[in-house]
């Protein structure tokens, strides 16, 4: 297994990358990056989806984990084995600097004993699709992923504004507080405000 290591990634702007497919009316068209050695399984692969999806299509592991930081697509397609880095070193990658808890990753390989299969799901693939495979199959299952990761970007963004709009109500409570302080007590309403302040600071 060829895992690679962050001295030897050197990830500019690829020649080699290709995409195809027309962007939808609203740009906002979703895109799929399609990593395969098997330049014929790859055209496949490009064919069944670029009438749905935006398809860009990498020969090997360094070149998906580049193109998947250049292009930062909604969903990756690799395969397992693949010259240089393999399909694991690119779960490697992608998990060492985050980009799986934003870019979903399906395994399409004709490897399917339990201990490959198990450690591609403990290294974060979303999916595993076992080869030969039915065109309509693929198709649906990254359907249901990009459409259970869209569900989650919807919830994280619902979350972190009810938490935003807490955090504004409970400064202004703090605002309000500190007058009724200086009001009543005589006691500078600015020193609770950086009283509140520094209290932050340290619990962070």
């Amino acid at each position: 297994t060829a895992i690679g290591n962050d001295r030897g990634m050197q990830c500019g702007l690829l020649e080699e990358n290709t995409r195809h497919g027309a962007a939808a009316s609203d740009g906002k068209r979703v895109s799929i990056l399609v990593a395969e050695d098997n330049t014929a399984l790859r055209d496949y692969l490009r064919s069944a989806l670029e009438n749905r999806y935006n398809v860009s299509t990498a020969r090997n592991g360094e070149e998906a984990y580049c193109q998947a930081i250049n292009e930062q697509p909604d969903l990756v397609l690799t395969d397992i084995v693949m010259p240089g880095m393999d399909g694991f070193g690119v779960l490697n990658y992608m998990n060492r600097h985050h980009y799986l808890e934003d870019i979903p990753v399906i395994m399409i390989s004709s490897e399917d004993s339990t201990e490959v299969v198990r450690r591609a799901y403990e290294m974060g693939v979303s999916d595993y699709i076992n080869r030969p495979f039915d065109a309509g199959v693929v198709h649906r299952r990254v359907y249901n992923t990009i459409k259970l990761y869209a569900k989650q970007r919807r919830l994280i963004t619902l979350i972190t504004n009810q938490v935003y709009e807490k955090e504004k109500n409970n400064r202004m409570m703090v605002e309000i507080l500190s007058q009724i302080v200086e009001f009543r007590n005589g006691e500078s309403g600015s020193h609770v405000l950086n009283i509140n302040i520094l209290t932050g600071m340290i619990l962070e």
